[in-house]
């Protein structure tokens, strides 16, 4: 790796950047990735100047950058460009709409195919609750799925979805999994000093919900406390048994159409851990950072 320190013309001003790609990679791509700051910055500078509204000048940049042409690198570099030239504003206005669009409009839509089908209607919110995350904390992902961190300085996200969620009995039971296939993965729970737990469900009106809570688990003594003593009961004995099998550290959520602020676990029998409430806000460690709702059919975000 290298870092190349850029001052960019943008037309109207320097941008300085600092910029690390791998010293093997396309220069070609790097000097479009150049390019595309020049665009972006220039695109939302003149639609500010115009007066358009963010929604409508986001779409315009992204029309104009093919970022599924780019490597990983180059698309986390641009998303990272983009995030950190929005206001806290345009951030909020965003988030609402990707919940508008995603959350709303797309529970309506499958509702229709599940009436048509009866299958699940319930939406996907693991890459939802990452595009919150990162218009929340200025944080760029990684640029693509599957394993690995879920944001660029290294940071967990998970979530938790209560709507359009019930099974055979009629019950529902969203939990935020921490699994691992082994020690070391099991381990580094205990280092995470920002770890972002969603939870979509419905609010004590019957209406839809999201919040967003951040944990340092190196500050959180009650979750810290709990999740060494699951790895000292259950985690390390499987490991031991030399079987091929990964183990799960399980959290609900607080409980839908209720004011609850703290995830629980531990079930209180015999043969498992007893029952325990981890406080989620108004504790050393944790905080929320993030609260909108469905009101009268419009997405109000309450904390940003």
């Amino acid at each position: 790796m290298r870092g190349i320190f850029l001052n960019l013309v943008c037309g109207y001003g320097i941008v300085p950047l600092i910029m690390k790609f791998n010293a093997k990679g396309d220069d070609r791509n790097v000097k479009y990735c150049i390019r595309s700051f020049c665009v972006i910055k220039d695109t939302y500078e003149k639609g500010i100047s115009h007066g358009d509204n963010i929604r409508s000048i986001m779409l315009e940049i992204t029309d104009q950058i093919p970022t599924r042409s780019f490597p990983v690198s180059e698309r986390v570099l641009i998303s990272s460009f983009i995030l950190q030239m929005l206001n806290r504003e345009e951030r909020l206005e965003l988030s609402r709409q990707l919940l508008e669009e995603q959350v709303n409009a797309q529970r309506v839509k499958l509702n229709h195919w599940s009436t048509i089908t009866a299958q699940s209607s319930q939406i996907d919110t693991g890459y939802i609750a990452q595009h919150l995350v990162s218009l929340q904390t200025q944080i760029a992902g990684q640029g693509m799925r599957g394993k690995g961190d879920d944001l660029s300085d290294g940071s967990e996200v998970k979530s938790a979805n209560f709507l359009d969620s019930l099974d055979k009995k009629g019950a529902t039971a969203p939990r935020w999994n921490f699994t691992a296939v082994t020690r070391s993965i099991m381990e580094e729970f205990l280092n995470y000093s920002s770890l972002y737990l969603l939870s979509m469900d419905l609010n004590t009106h019957g209406r839809f919900r999201v919040r967003i809570w951040k944990i340092n688990v190196l500050e959180h003594d009650i979750l810290r406390s709990r999740y060494i003593e699951w790895m000292n009961t259950l985690g390390y004995s499987k490991f031991d048994s030399d079987k091929e099998e990964g183990v799960n550290f399980q959290l609900f959520p607080p409980r839908s159409q209720t004011d609850d602020n703290f995830a629980r676990h531990g079930n209180g029998r015999k043969n498992g851990f007893s029952k325990l409430e981890i406080p989620l806000e108004d504790y050393n460690g944790t905080r929320l950072i993030f609260k909108a709702e469905d009101i009268n059919d419009e997405i109000v975000i309450s904390k940003f």
